[in-house]
């Protein structure tokens, strides 16, 4: 089981503040899966500005840990503000039918959200399903690295 930690992302406030306190409040480690944005709302911020806000989010996240972030979404609110944007960051797409996701832009998922409904021994209530779109060893790749170690995404 891999853990993570992702930031629901509010577009009207000031995305460096958010960034900031994540990475002052989260603390991720070797094998651990990079930070997650998830940007599921506008806020009322035209796609312009969203995009940009996203972007100071990302840096300031990617310098604190090293790691280039995942950006989660649903399908269409990917296909409608964010695609051709944030090429190379890895991507967890929400979409709850059979389907696989396409995504504008011909980007490719590595994860994706396919059901919020499940459930597991030993856990009250409902557990998001996900599936990796790669391999074991390619997850691995896609994780924090030990201490000097190199990862595929700096």
């Amino acid at each position: 089981i891999r853990r993570g930690a992702y930031h629901f992302f509010r577009p009207e406030a000031p995305p460096g503040e958010q960034a900031r306190h994540f990475a002052r409040t989260v603390q991720l480690e070797s094998g651990d899966l990079p930070p997650v944005l998830d940007v599921e709302i506008t806020g009322g911020v035209p796609k312009t500005e969203l995009v940009q806000r996203l972007q100071v989010w990302l840096d300031i996240v990617e310098t604190a840990y090293g790691i280039r972030p995942v950006i989660y979404s649903n399908l269409h609110f990917y296909n409608r503000y964010l695609a051709g944007h944030f090429t190379g960051y890895p991507l967890w797409i929400a979409r709850y039918n059979e389907r696989e996701p396409i995504l504008a832009c011909g980007n490719n998922w590595e994860f994706r959200q396919y059901g919020r409904h499940g459930r597991l021994p030993g856990i009250k209530g409902h557990v998001d399903f996900n599936v990796f779109s790669g391999s074991l060893s390619a997850l691995d790749s896609l994780c924090i690295p030990a201490p000097g170690e190199l990862s595929s995404l700096r």
